[in-house]
């Protein structure tokens, strides 16, 4: 009997374990960078225990508002310009956002999934935004910030659009 209860609980464990997998596996395919989302979800130690989309979104968020701060050191670090302030006030607005993402992922109303989408497009957008202001002179390490920042954002999104 011992032995039949340990093997019960070793299949349940092992089930839980790809279960999980599978569903960090689903939501990296479907986003615009499958790599990065991979990335970042296997090596936060978190996602190993988040039980579904909502843990597995204030991952991607805590992780987006990083990658959206990074951004700014960068633009701070390439110096002053008309690029560089548009860029920061951009940041600042998809910072904005992506905090209030982290209070409407822990809803479970309908509506707030909605607002959820529209408020990390709106990240998004601005990220984009500062990635465009530089246009062809955007200087490398920028390029990288805001491509791995808008990859994690729409991460949110696509979590979104399964809640």
């Amino acid at each position: 009997m011992t032995l039949k209860s340990f093997l019960l609980v070793t299949l349940a464990l092992v089930l839980l374990c790809g279960c999980q997998a599978d569903l960090v596996n689903d939501i990296c395919f479907a986003s615009t960078n499958p790599s990065i989302c991979n990335q970042v979800l296997r090596s936060d130690p978190r996602s190993q225990i988040a039980k579904n989309l909502r843990d597995l979104g204030q991952i991607v968020i805590d992780k987006s508002l990083e990658g959206t701060q990074a951004i700014l050191k960068v633009v701070n670090s390439l110096g002053k310009g008309p690029e560089a302030s548009t860029c920061v006030e951009n940041c600042e607005d998809a910072i904005d956002s992506l905090n209030d993402c982290k209070n409407l992922i822990k809803s479970f109303n309908k509506i707030d999934i909605s607002t959820l989408q529209t408020t990390a497009s709106a990240a998004l957008t601005d990220v984009d935004t500062c990635d465009d202001n530089y246009g062809e002179k955007e200087p490398p390490q920028l390029q990288q910030a805001t491509q791995r920042a808008k990859g994690l954002i729409d991460v949110i999104l696509v979590i979104a659009n399964r809640l």
